[in-house]
Order: C-alpha cells, then sequence, then structure tokens
C-alpha cells in the first residue's frame, strides 16, 4: 500500500500524503556515513532514510536491524526482520546496495 500511495485498485485507503515518498526536490542535506564533501548517499528526511538512488526509493529502520525499503520505480518493497545488537567492531551489512541489486535484478 505504501508503494501504491495508499490505495488498492480504485479505493483511496489511506492519504497520499501520510504515505508519499520523497518529496520532490528534498535537499540532499545528510551524509551518512561519509565526510563532509563527499556526496550524499543516504539521506533522511520525516520518518525515511533515503537511499539517494534513481529509483525514488525510501526506507524505514529498526533499532534491531530490521528494514522497510520501498522502490517505487522498481515495483519492489522488501521487508527484513531482525533481532540484532549492532555491535560498532562489526562491519554493517551493506543492505541497500542488496535490495537495489534484487530489485534491479528483477525488472530484468
Amino acid at each position: 500500500m505504501i508503494r501504491c500511495g495508499g490505495a488498492t485498485g480504485d479505493c483511496q485507503i489511506v492519504p497520499e500524503t501520510v504515505v508519499s515518498g520523497v518529496p520532490d526536490g528534498y535537499p540532499r542535506r545528510v551524509r551518512f556515513p561519509a565526510p563532509p564533501e563527499a556526496p550524499a548517499t543516504l539521506s533522511y528526511h520525516d520518518p525515511r532514510w533515503i537511499p539517494n538512488d534513481p529509483y525514488g526509493s525510501f526506507m524505514a529502520s529498526g533499532i534491531h536491524g530490521q528494514r522497510l525499503f520501498v522502490s517505487p520505480a522498481l515495483d519492489l518493497v522488501i521487508v527484513h526482520y531482525a533481532s540484532q545488537i549492532v555491535s560498532p567492531v562489526v562491519p554493517q551489512v551493506p543492505l541497500v546496495q542488496a535490495f537495489l541489486k534484487i530489485g534491479t535484478h528483477l525488472r530484468g
């Protein structure tokens, strides 16, 4: 429902403004993790992480590794369940890149 703007078929279930994706023209101000001079690879707006990819993707992220990844242009929604405590000494798994590879592979 998030990917379809809050509608199913011809019926608007949730107002589109509640479930809209990345706002047009949103300035990419947050750079994580990167030095200030690097281009933004992951931005944050409202309760969404924005990977700044060409597909208009956005993601919600839980404290223990859960992810909800939505990519409207790839027609893709991925829910990643997790229950982990992330240690700063363990390298982060590149989940966003994995989600995008899945989506582009499925689209052909």
